[in-house]
């Protein structure tokens, strides 16, 4: 019975470092040559001096200056920024993003930017945006905040919108909606 035992061990090992000898990395995780696929379609080339982000705006505002208004019924400050570049298109197809500076240091906070206390109360600094109008607020619990923001940025980032439904997909093949998704942009 050893000797079956013996036998068997060494049969293995042998098999084992058959397989092992007789696969290389290139041949793939099963050791069986496959073909590679078709080359994909060149991506597209950017602008010479341009680095890649022409689907993004920054705007940065300085001079920050509070009125006396209110946001969502509750006493606050604003601060308002006239932006042509808010149009409908873009209210309506992008994303807005939005950071302060505050004029003590030179960390960028996000907004919205929520401190509760212990006490319970809070500071809030938001913002909205609408066509051509890009507004900053600031508030605390017990009234408005007159809050020490040296800078603000925001981003303007814009969608790629595609217009196809699921069953639509689903009759194309891989090809048509890689097709259909690099033109539609």
């Amino acid at each position: 019975m050893k000797n079956s035992i013996f036998k068997l061990s060494y049969f293995l090992i042998i098999l084992l470092l058959s397989f092992n000898i007789s696969c290389s990395p290139e041949d793939g995780m099963d050791g069986i040559d496959g073909v590679d696929g078709q080359q994909g379609p060149q991506g597209e080339q950017g602008l010479p001096g341009v680095n890649g982000n022409a689907n993004v705006v920054m705007k940065t505002v300085d001079n920050i200056s509070w009125t006396q208004g209110s946001f969502l019924g509750q006493e606050a400050n604003f601060f308002e920024v006239n932006d042509t570049d808010l149009d409908e298109d873009t209210v309506n197809n992008s994303l807005i993003l939005a950071y302060f500076q505050l004029v003590t240091g030179n960390a960028w906070y996000p907004m919205t930017y929520a401190f509760p206390f212990d006490n319970g109360n809070d500071e809030v600094i938001t913002f909205t945006y609408e066509v051509n109008k890009f507004t900053i607020y600031a508030l605390k619990s017990t009234g408005v905040l007159n809050a020490s923001i040296d800078k603000v940025r925001y981003f303007i980032i814009d969608a790629n919108t595609t217009t196809a439904s699921k069953e639509e997909l689903g009759k194309m093949s891989y090809n048509e909606v890689q097709s259909f998704l690099i033109n539609d942009k």
